[in-house]
């Protein structure tokens, strides 16, 4: 029956994922270092002389910027003296595709569950680091404001992608991708479960 191997999964999926959840929260530092590494490294072309540096502080982002007020107030750029604008995000909100994919695979009847997970972990990965670099530029360009916008040349159109950057990778792609990733990875267990989805997922060649 279709319903029984969907109802274990749904029941697997219910079981798996305060687990992973669980994993996923005390392990935030190291999974998200080298998130972290990644997206600094990417900024720092994107953006240059706009971040002094990007680092982890448990599951904190800390985000220290070369940006910093002068005796008037006013946000300039570089800095006087160690009067950095700095800012504490939190990454978590949304790194946890990680547990919901984790919680998905294993639930997932397969022979093949270890390299699936694998997989999974390293197709998720460019998602969390277009969060992550979204989440650095729209703190950026709205905290820091006018400075770090004339400094980059951003332009107001530029300055609304950037927004929407960041309301994509925040709300949108972090319960996508998981589910576009585990389709992809486990085309027979869908199958299985609905074969009309066959010549969908396994499309044949015609031959002319």
């Amino acid at each position: 029956m279709i319903q029984q191997p969907l109802h274990r999964f749904m029941l697997g999926v219910i079981v798996f994922f305060p687990l992973t959840f669980f994993v996923w929260y005390i392990s935030a530092t190291f999974h998200l270092a080298p998130i972290t590494l990644i997206t600094g490294k990417l900024l720092s072309v994107l953006i240059p002389d706009a971040l002094m540096w990007l680092r982890l502080d448990g599951h904190t982002l800390v985000l220290a910027s070369n940006f910093g007020h002068d005796l008037n107030g006013a946000v300039i750029s570089p800095p006087i003296g160690d009067d950095a604008l700095g800012f504490h995000l939190n990454p978590l909100i949304y790194s946890y595709s990680l547990p919901l994919l984790a919680a998905l695979i294993l639930a997932t009847p397969s022979q093949h569950k270890a390299q699936n997970l694998l997989w999974g972990l390293l197709l998720i990965l460019p998602t969390e680091v277009f969060s992550m670099t979204f989440s650095v530029l729209k703190t950026l360009t709205f905290d820091v404001g006018v400075a770090f916008q004339t400094q980059q040349g951003i332009s107001a159109p530029l300055a609304d992608f950037i927004a929407l950057g960041y309301q994509v990778g925040t709300l949108l792609l972090p319960m996508i991708a998981p589910l576009i990733i585990w389709v992809a990875l486990n085309r027979a267990f869908l199958t299985q479960l609905a074969p009309q989805l066959e010549h969908t997922l396994n499309p044949q060649p015609h031959n002319d």
